[in-house]
């Protein structure tokens, strides 16, 4: 069963869009913004995902526009000593004018921990300054029975 309370692994404000200074209280990142966490897995048995939540605040999109774009990236350790590469593991489009948003992220054939890149990108096929100004406020981890743990930051 999914858990019903979702994990929380960071909150904060973060404006994305192309107009600096539309939120004066979230700190500006521009067009794209990506946060590290590390996800270990508690359970020995069970699925091999989890399921990412973001909230934000102000987002809409215009119809006919695919969206914001939400990607998850994998950090694996590389045949090369100290090296990593870097695997997309799942997207979406982030669409109308909700306040949660969830991707679900499978991790079958990859080994814990896992160290991720939860990049959101403000959609840039709308023309320059009709780019949606919105901003992030919480990324949380919801597991079935906690399998997963999250925590922000890559961890050794």
């Amino acid at each position: 069963m999914l858990s019903a309370q979702a994990e929380l692994v960071w909150q904060g404000r973060i404006h994305l869009g192309d107009e600096p200074g539309v939120y004066g209280d979230a700190s500006y990142a521009g067009l794209t913004v990506e946060l590290p966490l590390t996800v270990e897995r508690l359970a020995t048995t069970g699925p091999l995902t989890t399921t990412l939540v973001l909230e934000t605040q102000d987002l809409r999109t215009f119809q006919g526009y695919p969206g914001h774009l939400l990607e998850v990236f994998l950090f694996a350790p590389a045949s090369a000593p100290q090296r990593f590469t870097r695997k997309l593991l799942a997207s979406t489009r982030l669409t109308g004018s909700g306040t949660q948003h969830s991707l679900a992220v499978d991790f079958t054939g990859h080994q814990a921990p896992h160290r991720l890149g939860v990049r959101l990108g403000v959609d840039t096929d709308v023309p320059p300054g009709l780019y949606d100004d919105f901003v992030l406020t919480r990324l949380s981890n919801r597991a079935t029975d906690y399998a997963y743990v999250a925590s922000f930051g890559f961890r050794a």
